[in-house]
């Protein structure tokens, strides 16, 4: 791979994390020719795992267990989740691999929202930035442009089996759209060396450390960054080396903080210096602030006929015109070699008496859902320990519910006959799509980042992970966080060879 001119160490950039936002960032500087040293967390050997797919069903997997993060304290729900994959690759050891674009729509209904919930960029910007970052994933999905969800950059083109094809037209008329949903790797047949299909360390980061400008430090838990308020930038970052429990400092051009949603924000909050008492970037008290999340509701229906299960169907949100400013909820089906395996048994090939779904809802991003540190608890590391306050407004689980009947309806009218056989709607942190803590907004009082991804009066710091989500549309992050990552860090390179930055 070609990556153009080469830049000194002196002018390396620190990308932090190696989920699926620091590794698009990492490949993308790397093709702009920027040196850069990864830092992540995780220890080398925990990438470990196994995934066996045929022709995108999944057929066998090993993997570390999730857990929850030691040293929160629940000061809002008691019942909330933070769940933390100290591992390379972060929490894409265990994801469903599900890659829909966010559409235009999804920044049109944050607009009407108010100026508080208004994006700086909108789909226009993100469009060939999506393009650019599809093909990394191997994307099997439609080829079909919905209003609520863009066709990708696709490798493979999916169409719903014909048993789905009466309520993909009463969909539509109800102001809804079932397609299917894109996934990454959704078609191939592989095995990986990870927890899933789509680890990005092992995908994006492991290929490239044959290349001499890329440099990955394992076990290297950030502490902070260190602001020169001489020259107006960040100039190093600290972190503490897992195997001696030291500090270490590297200096560095710029970073690209890309933690997730809670990681992230800490390591800003724990940067203070003179200029910035209260955190790094922190002038208007936004960082931590706007947390949100998924409301997450599992939903399984018997069925008098069986149904197709494969490819796996994605029932959208209802249309702007039609929903409350920032709620919404989309069905996404559960599919995989084991439920296939089930209709065999019951000798309908491909088909169940039974589906389930995924209910994701959206919540309105308020400054009153936030993460903070608290000193009265440590991580393991011996950090200030996190303070989680999130509560799911009753609006999220009344959008939810509404969802459910309208799946349901769906299917009585195509003439299945439904029974809903489970339906619990989970805490908050289930879905693990926690964002908006370090949110894009044109001015410092509503969010961290401008419309590139840098922090207001911190030029030369990227974040790039779901914490820069101004707000949350119902669908899965990974892919616009890797979309903001890529954009924001090609940008990041032009500026530091031209000498803007």
């Amino acid at each position: 791979m070609l990556y153009g001119a080469r830049v000194t160490n002196d002018n390396r950039v620190v990308v932090i994390g190696s989920g699926p936002p620091g590794a698009a960032a990492t490949v993308f500087l790397r093709r702009a020719g920027i040196e850069v040293l990864l830092l992540e967390a995780g220890s080398e050997r925990s990438a470990f795992g196994m995934t066996l797919r045929l022709r995108g069903m999944t057929v066998a997997k090993r993997r570390s267990e999730l857990k929850e993060r030691v040293g929160v304290a629940k000061t809002a729900d008691p019942e909330a989740h933070l769940y933390e994959a100290l591992a390379p690759g972060g929490l894409s050891n265990h994801w469903s691999c599900a890659v829909p674009r966010f559409s235009r729509e999804d920044f049109v209904d944050a607009a009407r929202a108010g100026e508080e919930f208004t994006w700086p960029i909108g789909y226009d910007e993100l469009a060939p930035w999506y393009d650019q970052v599809e093909p990394l994933l191997h994307i099997a999905g439609s080829k079909s442009d919905d209003p609520q969800l863009p066709a990708g950059n696709v490798r493979h083109g999916w169409e719903l089996a014909s048993d789905w094809q009466t309520m993909v037209d009463d969909a539509h008329r109800s102001g809804r759209a079932v397609v299917p949903m894109p996934y990454a790797y959704g078609a191939a047949t592989s095995l990986t060396w990870s927890g899933t299909a789509f680890n990005s360390f092992v995908r994006l980061v492991r290929p490239l450390m044959r290349d001499a400008g890329l440099t990955v430090r394992f076990g290297a838990r950030v502490q902070r960054l260190e602001w020169d308020s001489h020259a107006r930038r960040v100039s190093a970052v600290v972190f503490r080396d897992a195997a001696s429990g030291r500090d270490e400092r590297v200096p560095c051009r710029a970073v690209v903080l890309s933690g997730g949603a809670i990681n992230s924000p800490q390591v800003l909050l724990q940067s203070t210096s003179a200029d910035f008492p209260e955190g790094l970037g922190n002038t208007h008290g936004v960082v931590g602030r706007y947390l949100h999340d998924h409301p997450l509701g599992k939903l399984v229906v018997d069925l008098a006929s069986p149904i197709s299960v494969h490819p796996p169907t994605y029932i959208t949100r209802l249309a702007v015109e039609r929903s409350t400013p920032l709620y919404a909820a989309a069905g996404m089906q559960w599919s995989g070699a084991s439920i296939a395996a089930k209709s065999l048994i019951q000798r309908y090939p491909g088909r169940l008496h039974w589906t389930g779904f995924s209910v994701f809802g959206t919540m309105a991003p308020s400054p009153d859902n936030w993460i903070a540190l608290d000193r009265e608890q440590r991580s393991v590391d011996g950090t200030p320990g996190i303070a989680l306050n999130i509560r799911l407004p009753p609006e999220a689980r009344q959008v939810l519910d509404e969802t459910r009947d309208q799946i349901v309806t769906l299917l009585a009218r195509a003439g299945f006959r439904p029974e809903v056989r489970v339906w619990h709607v989970e805490p908050a942190g289930n879905s693990n799509h926690y964002a908006g803590t370090c949110r894009m907004h044109a001015l410092p009082k509503f969010g961290v980042l401008d419309a590139w991804g840098r922090m207001h009066g911190v030029p030369n710091v990227v974040v790039g992970d779901s914490s820069a989500f101004t707000t949350g549309p119902e669908k899965n992050p990974v892919l616009t966080s890797m979309t903001l990552a890529a954009r924001a860090s090609d940008r990041l390179a032009s500026d530091l060879k031209s000498g803007d930055l």
